[in-house]
């Protein structure tokens, strides 16, 4: 019920608007979505790489103390 009265809803909108922007908006969303997405898992990514190298200096920082404490 509440499904039929939403999609008469978005139905009477529709046809009210241009074609233009009923053809474009679609396009739009998805270009914004795909960018969306591509830059977070890019970010996400990055912040791990960063993460890696920066516990790797860690460790070979250490290793190198302690290699000098040692002699």
């Amino acid at each position: 019920m509440v499904q039929n009265a939403l999609g008469g809803r978005v139905l009477q909108v529709a046809s009210k608007a241009p074609l233009r922007l009923v053809l474009i908006i679609p396009f739009v969303f998805q270009i914004f979505a795909a960018v969306g997405l591509t830059g977070y898992l890019s970010l996400r990514n990055g912040q791990r790489a960063v993460n890696n190298v920066a516990t790797q200096l860690r460790q070979e920082t250490t290793a190198r103390i302690q290699d000098r404490l040692g002699t």
